[in-house]
């Protein structure tokens, strides 16, 4: 492991992964990565021991075989129905990708609707209805339920964003943000094999892709085997519930702003942490970076997500958000 992770953090993290998840290379990554966007965000302040009994193992949840499902029916069902550009941008996306991409936020969905009915007594369930993106702007909450009540629309609208385990920022882009009343970031503990391992573990690559390439010549037995054992099987995936923001709380301007100017030749605006909606302009306005920038000309990099800032988002850094379980209460009341 990197040797600049504090061996309290590798031991215990790796000790909490480990009861799910097989394979040390795995776990070693995604501690690796789990210590990156914590200390990235600004969530270490009060040293590793403190945030990993007090933050991270209470608002940690698992995501079984089952949800993963869930999340892939649910995506391809929607997937369609959206766009196949990435948000705020021309990049044309296949829609394999669009398809994997939304599970993802899908798999944060249920991750927040696992939290709130295991430790807060409320079930919650998402909007699969069919419609046009706009239609899944204001809220990734469409109905709430008391353990002893019927659903119903809940008080509040709820955006809920997911990244992985490296991730530092609640990211809202475009006008989004003027939509919905609270944020909720979700970091998963999600690796690069994990379509192809849920697709070793429902038989698809055995049972039909193989088959298909043995009709065709393209695998003999042997490779076909070959193959099978190179894939990992699935297992359980950890998500972190990092925390929430109230729009209510959030106030005008840019706060906890940190930036630097880094680069020698084409020197940059580095933000490293802030909270609030920012775009060029807003940036520019704010002084410390206006001293750093005088003539406006630096690209403004968001680290680690955005090389060049050219729209609106707005942004909150993970250690700068509610966490705690009297605060979790306090959005569960008001849902």
């Amino acid at each position: 492991m990197k040797s600049d992770i504090p061996r309290e953090f590798q031991d215990r993290i790796s000790e909490i992964l480990s009861e799910r998840i097989a394979g040390e290379s795995k776990v070693r990554t995604l501690v690796n990565q789990l210590y990156a966007g914590s200390t990235g965000g600004g969530e270490l302040s009060g040293g590793s021991d403190a945030w990993i009994s007090d933050r991270f193992i209470p608002n940690l949840v698992w995501l079984e075989r089952d949800d993963y499902s869930r999340s892939l029916v649910r995506a391809l069902w929607l997937s369609p129905r959206f766009a196949g550009t990435d948000f705020m941008s021309s990049r044309q996306r296949d829609m394999a990708q669009v398809w994997t991409d939304t599970a993802r936020g899908f798999l944060g969905e249920i991750a927040v609707g696992k939290f709130f009915s295991s430790f807060y007594g409320v079930d919650t369930r998402a909007d699969t209805t069919r419609g046009k993106l706009e239609d899944y702007l204001s809220t990734d909450i469409a109905k709430v339920r008391e353990k002893s009540g019927d659903w119903r629309d809940p008080k509040i609208k709820v955006s809920i964003k997911s990244t992985k385990f490296n991730g530092r920022w609640l990211d809202v882009p475009g006008n989004q943000y003027e939509h919905s009343d609270a944020f909720i970031l979700v970091r998963l503990g999600i690796d690069k094999e994990h379509f192809l391992a849920f697709l070793k573990t429902v038989s698809f690559l055995r049972d039909k892709l193989f088959v298909e390439a043995r009709r065709i010549g393209e695998l003999d037995d042997g490779q076909a085997e070959e193959l099978w054992n190179e894939v990992p099987m699935f297992t359980p995936i950890p998500a972190y519930i990092s925390g929430f923001l109230l729009k209510s709380d959030i106030g005008p301007g840019i706060h906890g702003l940190e930036v630097e100017a880094k680069g020698r030749k084409n020197r940059k605006l580095l933000i490293k942490r802030c909270v609030g909606v920012v775009s060029p302009d807003s940036l520019r306005s704010v002084p410390e970076v206006n001293a750093l920038d005088p003539d406006g000309k630096m690209v403004i990099v968001i680290d680690p997500i955005i090389n060049s800032l050219t729209n609106q988002h707005f942004l909150a850094n993970s250690g700068s958000l509610k966490w705690r379980r009297g605060e979790w209460e306090y959005l569960v009341g008001k849902l």
